[in-house]
C-alpha cells in the first residue's frame, strides 16, 4: 500500500460532507444524476432546475463524527460556494463552466479553509474565426493520498491543472476538417497543513509538473450525423520533484466512428499507445545481491473505447461505456466531458506516475412528468505498470512495485420527485467496493434525502445524509443550504407534459475538449 498513518498519527476525519463535495474524477457525473461518495451534495440531483445556471451557495451543516480519530466528536460546518454549469457558443468566444466548489469552515478542529470540490472551465478565443483559435482551460479537483483511509483534510491533495495553447483548423474539402492543437500545461498540488502552519500533510506527495505536446484530429463526414475520424496525440510530462516521480512521454493514435442523431449517440474507436517512463528504479538479483539501477522503460498498449447513449423509449435512456486508455491523475480528471452521458465517478489517487485504466459502465435514466429515476453501475481498474509515485520503501522511492493497482465496483440509485411547482424531494443511495493489491478489501455505503424549495432565484435545501466506510467509520450529517441563482434558470415550473429526454446529458451540450 502506498502510505499508511502510523500509531497516533491517523488523521481526523473531516466527515462525509467533505466526501460529498470532493469529486475525484469525471466531474460531470456529479451534475447529471448518479450518486457517489464524492457527490452526495451535487446540485443537479433532481428535476429542481431546467437549463443552464450558476448559483452562489451558503449553508450550515452539522456532522456528528467530523473529528473522527483519537478524540472523536462532531462539528458544525459553514460553507460558501459556487455551483452550476454554463456554456456559450459565439462568433468570437466559446466557453463552458462546470462548478461544484465551496470553501468550508470547521468550527471544531484545526483545519484551514481551502477550496473543496471541483471546478472546470474552458474558453476558446477565436482570433481568426474558423481558422485560428487560442484555448485556455482551468481545472481544480482533489485526489486521495491513501485509499485505505477516510478522505480527511490530511488525506486529500489539491490538484490545479492549467492548459493553454493555439488551435489551427483546416478544411481541405467541404466534408473534411483537420484540427491541430499545441498544448502547454501546468499542474500544481498541495495539501492541508498538519504539524506547523503552512506545512503540508505528512502524507503529501509533490506531483507538481509541466507538460507540452500536441493533438491532431482529422474528421471525414459521411452525412450530417455520421463521421469517421483519425486522431493522435503526444505529450511529455516533467515533474518538479523527480525523487518520487518519473518523467514520461505518452503517444497515442486511434481511428474511430461517430454517429449522432435525435435518439442515438455512438462513438467507437481503437488504436495504439506508447508510454515511455524515464529513470525507473529497477531491482535486479545478482550473485552479489540485489542491485539497483535506473532505466528508461517503454510500454506498448492497445487503446479502445465504446460509448453508446440511446433513447429506448421517449422517457428512457440507456448509456453504455467501455474503455481502456492510459492517463495520469491530472488528465484522468478531465476524461468524460466529451461523452454523451457521464456515469458514476471513481476516485483518483494522488500519484504522479501514469497508469492504464479500464472501465465498464451502464447508466439507466427514466424521466417522467414529475419523477426522475437514475440507476448507474461501474467497474474500474487501475494498473500502474511502473509503480505508484507515492509509494515509499525505507524512505526511498520504489517505482517497480505496482502498489496502487486496484479495482473498484460502484453502484448508485437516485429518485427525484417534484411535489409542487416549488418543492422537490430526492432520495438515493450508493455502494462502493474496492480491492487494492496487498491490502484488505473495503466497502463504502451511504444514502441521502433532501427537500428543495425554490421560488425564482432563491432556494433552500434541507439535507440529511449517512455515510459508512469499512474500518468502523460512520457519520450522519444534516443542515440547510441556501442558494441564489446568479445566471440562468430559476425554479422549474410544473410541467403539463413530461420534459423531453435527450440522448445527451445536460453537460454534454458544452463544447468538449478536442482529443
Amino acid at each position: 500500500m502506498n502510505v499508511r498513518p502510523g500509531p497516533g498519527s491517523r488523521p481526523r476525519c473531516r466527515g462525509a460532507f467533505a466526501l460529498a463535495l470532493t469529486l475525484m474524477a469525471l466531474p460531470a457525473a456529479a451534475q447529471v444524476g448518479p450518486l457517489t461518495p464524492q457527490s452526495l451534495f451535487f446540485q443537479q440531483a433532481s428535476n429542481a432546475r431546467s437549463g443552464e445556471y450558476l448559483a452562489a451557495d451558503a449553508g450550515l451543516m452539522y456532522n456528528d463524527d467530523a473529528l473522527y480519530g483519537a478524540g472523536g466528536g462532531g462539528s458544525a460546518l459553514a460553507l460558501l460556494g459556487l455551483s452550476g454549469y454554463l456554456s456559450h457558443l459565439g462568433t468570437r468566444l466559446d466557453y463552458h463552466l462546470d462548478s461544484n466548489i465551496a470553501a468550508i469552515k470547521y468550527f471544531s478542529g484545526d483545519y484551514s479553509v481551502e477550496p473543496t470540490g471541483y471546478l472546470d472551465g474552458e474558453a476558446i478565443f477565436k482570433i481568426v474565426p474558423g481558422d485560428f483559435d487560442w484555448i485556455g482551460r482551468e481545472s481544480y479537483t482533489q485526489a486521495v493520498i491513501d485509499p485505505l483511509a477516510p478522505a480527511t483534510p490530511n488525506n486529500l491533495e489539491n490538484l490545479n491543472y492549467i492548459t493553454t495553447g493555439p488551435r489551427f483548423t483546416l478544411r481541405p474539402t467541404l466534408r473534411t476538417s483537420v484540427t491541430l492543437d499545441g498544448v502547454y500545461s501546468i499542474v500544481t498540488s498541495g495539501s492541508q497543513p498538519r504539524y506547523l502552519p503552512g506545512s503540508p500533510s505528512a502524507q503529501y506527495v509533490n506531483i507538481d509538473n509541466h507538460s507540452y505536446g500536441g493533438n491532431l484530429k482529422i474528421v471525414r463526414a459521411f452525412s450530417s450525423s455520421a463521421s469517421l475520424y483519425l486522431k493522435g496525440s503526444w505529450q511529455k510530462v516533467e515533474f518538479s520533484d523527480t525523487t518520487v516521480n518519473n518523467d514520461f512521454t505518452l503517444g497515442q493514435g486511434s481511428v474511430g466512428y461517430r454517429l449522432e442523431n435525435g435518439r442515438t449517440v455512438l462513438d467507437v474507436s481503437g488504436g495504439y499507445s506508447q508510454l515511455r517512463v524515464y529513470d525507473v528504479l529497477v531491482h535486479e538479483q545478482s550473485v552479489v545481491g540485489i542491485l539497483e539501477s535506473r532505466q528508461t522503460q517503454t510500454l506498448d498498449e492497445g487503446i479502445w473505447a465504446v460509448n453508446l447513449s440511446r433513447l429506448i423509449a421517449p422517457d428512457q435512456r440507456v448509456a453504455l461505456t467501455a474503455a481502456q486508455q492510459p492517463g495520469d491523475a491530472a488528465t484522468f480528471f478531465q476524461l468524460g466531458f466529451d461523452t454523451a452521458v457521464p456515469t458514476v465517478a471513481p476516485p483518483i489517487f494522488a500519484a504522479g506516475n501514469p497508469f492504464i485504466v479500464r472501465t465498464y459502465a451502464v447508466d439507466w435514466r427514466v424521466q417522467e412528468l414529475r419523477t426522475t429515476l437514475d440507476v448507474a453501475v461501474r467497474y474500474v481498474s487501475y494498473n500502474y505498470p511502473f509503480g505508484a509515485s507515492n509509494s515509499l520503501s525505507n524512505g526511498l522511492p520504489s517505482t517497480t512495485l505496482p502498489t496502487n493497482n486496484s479495482d473498484f465496483k460502484l453502484a448508485s440509485v437516485l429518485l427525484a420527485r417534484q411535489l409542487t411547482p416549488t418543492l422537490n424531494w430526492d432520495v438515493g443511495g450508493y455502494f462502493q467496493h474496492q480491492d487494492i493489491v496487498d491490502a484488505p478489501a473495503q466497502n463504502g455505503t451511504g444514502g441521502i434525502t433532501d427537500l428543495r424549495w425554490r421560488v425564482g432565484r432563491l432556494g433552500l435545501r434541507f439535507v440529511y445524509a449517512h455515510n459508512s466506510v469499512s474500518g468502523g467509520y460512520k457519520d450522519n450529517q444534516f443542515g440547510v443550504i441556501a442558494s441564489y441563482t446568479l445566471f440562468g434558470a430559476g425554479a422549474s415550473a410544473q410541467q403539463e407534459t413530461a420534459p423531453a429526454l435527450s440522448p445527451f446529458s445536460p453537460l454534454s451540450t458544452q463544447s468538449p475538449p478536442q482529443r
